[in-house]
């Protein structure tokens, strides 16, 4: 079961490092597997399933993967890949299944374009480091395999994270959340700082709407602050920046190169040119407050944009705030 998982997590990564057929059958041939008996028929999803299910038939996987990780190093996905036990990362909801509410008006897709000024005040940065302090790495170990995904922190020591992420108090007993996993100037690991959680101070959760709100075993929010929560809708063409472990790897940012294509009070669905991984992960505005839950993302591609933006939905924040005052 976890070996076929694993090789979805792969496929999908190959998919949206080296989409380009002539590209696929280059990195093939660099790892000495018979392209010939590939199925080059359809995307790019479909041609790499075919090259896998081929490669893992003949013991190929691995030496394809360090030939990848060759020209992509730093891919927190392949590198996830590499791990002797399985780091399931891709547990939310799919984004195919979900209905996708907008096509791209032209507004939009002018600010993709960048005919849109993105000048900021200089100030927007350290507003953004203040605010990456809260953003926490979680991992749920079972005997078998771990599961990761991302949480913040707001007031009173409370991490917010999916419900797909952790669903109940028997899973949140089980979780470790790295604060500070992440690298430092010299691209060193910064040391992390790990807290437990403690759901019978507090837990509340929604299946519904896929958020769950944990208390922290600690002061958390003396040493890495707290998010400041915006209630109210989203509005399309608004630019949003997410803070997340993408594949449980170090801290990253995906930084105003993302457009909302639609929003409600229920959701916020948007386009980004970051990778699957994050659940859990802040969704912010550009006051660097928490408009929404990031909970599914994938490698479906927007059509009719002339840059690799992929679809990414977020629950609504206002759901969690009113949830928290039931």
């Amino acid at each position: 079961m976890y070996r076929d998982k694993k090789l979805n997590q792969l496929n999908d990564a190959l998919a949206l490092l080296i989409p380009l057929p002539n590209n696929i059958i280059t990195f093939l041939d660099r790892a000495e597997i018979d392209y010939s008996m590939i199925d080059f028929m359809g995307g790019s999803l479909a041609i790499w399933n075919s090259a896998l299910r081929y490669a893992h038939s003949n013991n190929q996987v691995d030496q394809l993967v360090d030939t990848v990780l060759q020209s992509f190093p730093e891919n927190p996905y392949l590198l996830a890949y590499k791990e002797e036990r399985f780091q399931d990362y891709n547990t939310g909801p799919d984004i195919n299944s979900i209905p996708w509410k907008k096509k791209l008006d032209e507004n939009v897709l002018e600010k993709i374009m960048g005919a849109t000024s993105s000048l900021l005040p200089i100030k927007f940065l350290e507003q953004g480091l203040i605010a990456a302090k809260a953003v926490a790495r979680i991992e749920i170990s079972y005997t078998t395999h771990s599961e990761l995904g991302s949480g913040f922190l707001i007031d009173n020591n409370l991490l917010v994270t999916n419900h797909h992420v952790i669903a109940d108090k028997d899973t949140a007993r089980l979780a470790n959340v790295a604060f500070n996993y992440e690298e430092t100037l010299n691209g060193n690991a910064m040391e992390a700082k790990l807290f437990k959680l403690n759901p019978d101070d507090y837990f509340k959760t929604s299946k519904e709407d896929d958020w769950t709100v944990i208390g922290i075993d600690g002061d958390a929010n003396t040493q890495f602050g707290k998010l400041k929560l915006k209630n109210g809708m989203s509005v399309k063409g608004d630019f949003v920046n997410i803070i997340q472990h993408p594949g449980g790897r170090y801290k990253q940012i995906a930084l105003y190169n993302n457009i909302v294509t639609y929003a409600d009070e229920n959701i916020i669905q948007y386009l980004t040119d970051t990778e699957p991984g994050s659940s859990g992960a802040p969704v912010f505005n550009s006051q660097w407050e928490v408009v929404g839950l990031h909970h599914s993302g994938g490698i479906l591609v927007e059509p009719g944009v002339p840059q690799k933006m992929l679809r990414n939905e977020g629950i609504a924040i206002s759901k969690v705030i009113s949830g928290l005052k039931i």
